[in-house]
């Protein structure tokens, strides 16, 4: 009789982590939001693909050395900022002045006449209360919503939809959100009021149409 040898089981590899946080999760959160972020930085869907994909070979080759210092969103979306950045056409960098020295365009307020003003009881408040529109009663209208978002946010300027991507979609905080664009504090604030006025203005004009 023949005695069966004991086969050890297979080893599983491990679960790759980030920060803490398994890698096919950063993947599942983040992934779709690092394209949107890419492509406000370069001129081809494609192009931004290849950049959030350089971007998780990196993440792959340098987890194990993340200290933490900030969050992994942060650290995720300074990695595809770079990698982006390499893969546009013209040389450019982000700088803080290029904010504040807005055209005719951007330095109207987006909000002007909408909201009370200082030293109104109400300021800071809405005047004019957004559309009824904007809250769905059904399916059918949230998902006509959503299509008016992704195009609102389609014809934002570049900074102000990544503005946007970072703190209304991804959930980053202002501090966050400025280290990442290189932002100060007061740009990053200005900046993101804009944006959002500016979404705003697009939304009506869509739901008008």
């Amino acid at each position: 009789m023949v005695t069966p040898v004991a086969v050890p089981p297979e080893r599983t590899q491990p679960e790759r982590l980030v920060g803490g946080i398994p890698l096919a999760t950063l993947v599942r959160d983040f992934h779709r939001p690092m394209l949107n972020f890419a492509r406000t930085m370069v001129n081809s869907a494609a192009v931004a693909e290849d950049a959030v994909q350089e971007a998780w070979v990196q993440v792959l080759q340098s987890a194990d050395s993340f200290e933490g210092r900030s969050s992994v969103s942060t650290w995720l979306f300074g990695i595809v900022k770079h990698t982006a950045s390499r893969h546009r056409r013209r040389e450019s960098r982000i700088r803080d002045h290029e904010v504040l020295v807005a055209t005719d365009a951007d330095a109207a307020d987006p909000l002007s006449g909408r909201m009370h003003p200082a030293g109104h009881p109400d300021a800071g408040h809405w005047s004019v209360p957004p559309s009824r529109r904007f809250l769905p009663e059904d399916q059918t209208v949230a998902s006509e919503l959503v299509g008016f978002v992704r195009a609102a946010l389609d014809a934002l300027p570049a900074r102000q939809r990544q503005l946007i991507i970072l703190r209304d979609l991804v959930g980053a905080c202002a501090e966050e959100a400025a280290e990442i664009l290189e932002l100060s504090a007061q740009a990053q604030r200005a900046l993101l009021y804009r944006a959002r006025g500016n979404l705003r203005n697009e939304l009506e004009k869509r739901y008008r149409r």
